[in-house]
């Protein structure tokens, strides 16, 4: 298994667990070739008390490609929240923000 999936299957497990504890979230998974899949999306987005998060996930190592990159922007420009983390620890510090915030 790939560094960069050990730390995505370590973020879907956090995130599964705040859904099992009653946490108000959606989780969906994006893989590569799979249906309506476009090239840079970020591996994973979440709908987290009413905010739609997109997360892209790397390796310690790792960095964004240049279509990465355009997605992020994209977003931003959308007012989508979006992390590039390699990490749940970055995750978690980053949702903080987004628990019953409406």
């Amino acid at each position: 298994m790939t560094p960069e999936k050990l730390v995505q299957n370590s973020i879907i497990k956090y995130l599964q667990k705040l859904e099992k504890s009653g946490e108000k979230i959606f989780i969906q998974r994006r893989q590569a070739g799979g249906f309506n899949y476009h090239k840079g999306l970020p591996d994973v987005y979440v709908v987290y008390y009413g905010h739609h998060i997109e997360i892209e996930v790397k390796s310690k190592t790792g960095s964004q490609s240049e279509m990465q990159i355009k997605w992020q922007k994209r977003f931003e420009e959308l007012d989508i929240p979006y992390i590039c983390c390699n990490d749940v620890e970055d995750l978690k510090r980053f949702l903080v923000k987004y628990k019953e915030v409406k």
